[in-house]
């Protein structure tokens, strides 16, 4: 292996060995390297994205992984206050954080992987003092600029001393759809627990791989996410650092997440809810060996539909542009076999990312106001898990019909 990837042999959870491997879907370029050159983006180096589950605990994980620098200190570009459905969430999840925590005024919150700030910013506009932690510059910079200090670094034992010394010990810790993407996840966990003060709450949430496997939702499935998490070996692991479980919980952001919240005690303790829903999760397709095994080819039947259809369009001499260049539509576009020739560009909300190119297929990125000149046949919706938010937008922008298609969780088409 180079310097750039390095094959993971132990789990990451519990250190055990026993890995088995469940899902390969061969080489694939960063979905994240988008590049201001066509030829480039077209050349971008490919890396192993398999799925392997450690036959121990029951942790899945990547097989492989791509140096954090090559993820995150360059062309990373996602910022979670693109959508609207995102900043609505966070205000509610401030809200759920004051009533099951007591986290409010005068409370210092911290968020790992604070992104842009727009978690931090629900928190901040209700009296707690907040601080951010991203390795991601450009993130960074917005956030800080934006009024919400936050630490361009990757979150350690620097950086977890930096916040201490100007602030003291937090209240509470938060993170969401971070926490799949750590090199050292036990050690980010270590940091979370010396940055907490005795008897303060960490909470957060992360893509729950139950229902990644029950809606199909392959995508979420890429090189920066290296862990794909469910409830049982995350609560082993946490109590044995003297995490209390207090509350387990589900909601339908990205596609499905589990949201954790447990207290610094000592004492390990799984409250009665939390055991109950540990014991559901069991039950789930989670311990389905026969599912787990025919997964793929589920995932390559609902693509070759998607493929097909598309390919009606096109002979059929249609038009049709894709909206939103998220990490996911890089993987999405390989299983479906998708190239330049089908899709003719991608418009995208975040203006950081218009005049790139997709990695692997080249395909352009355009500021969603291309709109207002395009006359698509078809768009394609890459950003599903926005679809509602992108559907709303698009309602009457044109004056002749258009077909909408969501590729996942199900394959669906909508005439506007």
């Amino acid at each position: 292996m180079s310097d750039a990837v390095r094959k993971i042999v132990a789990c990451r959870l519990c250190g055990a060995d026993e890995l088995r491997r469940y899902v390969d879907f061969g080489d694939v370029p960063l979905g994240n390297n988008l590049q201001e050159d066509q030829t480039a983006a077209r050349a971008a180096a490919s890396y192993p994205l398999a799925l392997d589950r450690c036959e121990s605990c029951g942790h899945f994980q990547l097989g492989h992984a791509v140096a954090p620098d090559l993820l995150y200190a360059t062309n990373y570009t996602y910022l979670s206050g693109i959508g609207s459905s995102f900043v609505k969430h966070f205000a509610g999840y401030a809200e759920w954080a004051k009533e099951m925590a007591g986290v409010g005024a005068g409370s210092l919150v911290v968020d790992v992987g604070s992104n842009d700030g727009t978690c931090l910013k629900a928190f901040q506009e209700r009296g707690a003092t907040v601080c951010g932690v991203d390795p991601a510059s450009l993130a960074a910079r917005i956030a800080n600029e934006n009024g919400v200090e936050t630490i361009n670094a990757f979150f350690d034992a620097r950086a977890v001393a930096t916040i201490i010394d100007r602030h003291g010990q937090a209240d509470f810790v938060t993170s969401h759809n971070v926490l799949a993407h750590v090199d050292d996840l036990a050690e980010v966990f270590r940091n979370i627990h010396a940055l907490l003060k005795d008897g303060g709450h960490f909470a957060f949430e992360i893509g729950y791989f139950r229902e990644v496997l029950r809606t199909g939702c392959f995508d979420t499935i890429y090189h920066e996410h290296l862990d794909y998490h469910h409830a049982a070996p995350l609560v082993r692991h946490l109590t044995g650092l003297g995490f209390d479980v207090i509350d387990l919980s589900v909601n339908s952001v990205q596609g499905g997440s589990l949201r954790l919240l447990l207290r610094k005690t000592g004492d390990g303790e799984i409250h009665p809810q939390a055991a109950a829903f540990l014991a559901e999760e069991k039950q789930s397709v989670l311990y389905d060996d026969a599912f787990l095994k025919g997964w793929k080819r589920r995932i390559e039947d609902q693509m070759r539909d998607f493929h097909h259809i598309l390919g009606k369009h096109a002979a059929n001499g249609a038009t049709i542009i894709a909206y939103g260049a998220p990490t996911k539509a890089t993987l999405l576009m390989k299983m479906a076999g998708l190239t330049g020739e089908q899709v003719s560009f991608v418009v995208e909300d975040n203006v950081h990312k218009a005049g790139r190119y997709l990695p692997g297929t080249g395909v352009a990125i355009r500021p969603s106001a291309a709109l207002a000149t395009a006359e698509p046949d078809v768009i394609v919706i890459f950003a599903w898990n926005f679809a509602d938010d992108i559907i709303g937008k698009l309602r009457g922008a044109f004056d002749r019909p258009v077909e909408i298609i969501v590729p996942l969780p199900e394959l669906r088409t909508l005439s506007l």
